[in-house]
């Protein structure tokens, strides 16, 4: 654990101008899911005070240029996942756990910003996506009507049916949609910070190379059990139940596509032959064949979990290379 040091006015007007960069969020809206990189570290090269005034300069300028609810929103999607990441890697704490917390805190502030404005409305919680996907799909046929006069509208009405039927699914997108974003983002933004601190010269613990990353010991637990959960809520029919089930199955398969993924550059760089162009053919695939190369990297995963390949080849290694 780093002591809190003191921070000087140079580094309290940087974290300041840090804080300016929240004003591009509002022309583009993916830059709100990466501040937490960049508040995270602030507090792992400069402390804590340092990155509560870059969150404070953020939400002020947010509050100025956007009003007062954008704000509120925009700081439940970064503040909390920042100060989870500044937290992991100013104390040195596990890197999976900075991206656990910080897909965590990106998920409630992702189900803020899409679900309670309609809670708040009165609405269903789903409401706004449901309004979303129709506003698409009558834009659509607005332009299919245009289109028919010429004779090719016949795609674009294709479209539009799609859209409607889309917006019967609207529970089960949101979620899933609350799943794959929070999780990309919160394993993105620690290994940003982290990188980020590398530059900056700031000493982390070290953190795995990519095809040597692992998953908690207590995932196949948590995962049965959140399974589980989400199994008894269908058979019990609730309300939103596939949604949750939904979210349930990207929370617990996403890690297993991520570990097939580095089960693959891992035996693309250990096995004979040129590796660079093997990982080429790999990820290639993986887009082409996309989305059915995703159950194979969930196998992939689950092979790897089970065998644990990987942790006895590095222990084997270590055998070899000990002189006793």
């Amino acid at each position: 654990m780093k002591p809190q040091l003191k921070p000087s006015g140079k580094q309290i007007l940087l974290c300041a101008l840090f804080g300016l960069v929240a004003v591009l969020g509002i022309y583009l809206d993916a830059v709100f899911p990466l501040l937490p990189a960049v508040f995270g570290f602030v507090w792992a090269a400069w402390g804590g005070i340092c990155c509560a005034v870059s969150i404070a300069m953020a939400a002020a300028v947010l509050f100025a240029c956007a009003g007062a609810t954008q704000t509120l929103f925009a700081l439940a999607l970064f503040a909390p996942a920042s100060l989870c990441i500044g937290y992991c890697l100013r104390h040195e704490k596990p890197y999976r756990t900075a991206a656990v917390g910080a897909a965590a805190a990106l998920a409630a502030g992702y189900y803020c910003l899409f679900c309670l404005p309609s809670i708040l409305a009165g609405d269903g919680p789903f409401a706004g996506m449901e309004a979303t996907i129709l506003a698409f799909a009558d834009a659509f046929a607005e332009m299919g009507g245009q289109l028919a006069q010429a004779g090719t509208g016949d795609t674009v009405n294709t479209a539009v049916e799609m859209l409607r039927t889309m917006s019967l699914l609207a529970p089960e997108i949101t979620c899933a949609a609350i799943a794959c974003l929070s999780m990309g983002f919160g394993l993105f933004d620690v290994v940003l910070a982290r990188r980020l601190a590398y530059a900056a010269k700031v000493q982390l613990k070290p953190m795995a190379p990519f095809p040597l990353w692992q998953l908690s010991k207590h995932y196949t637990v948590l995962s049965l059990l959140l399974l589980g959960t989400a199994l008894v809520t269908l058979l019990l029919q609730l309300s939103n139940a596939g949604a949750v089930f939904v979210f349930a199955e990207c929370v617990v398969f996403l890690p297993l596509m991520l570990m097939g993924v580095c089960f693959m550059d891992f035996l693309t760089r250990v096995l004979r032959g040129n590796g660079a162009l093997r990982r080429v053919l790999f990820y290639a695939c993986i887009v082409l064949l996309f989305p059915y190369s995703t159950i194979f990297l969930v196998i992939l995963g689950l092979v790897d979990r089970i065998s644990k390949f990987r942790r006895r080849f590095r222990a084997r290694k270590r055998e070899d290379e000990d002189p006793r």
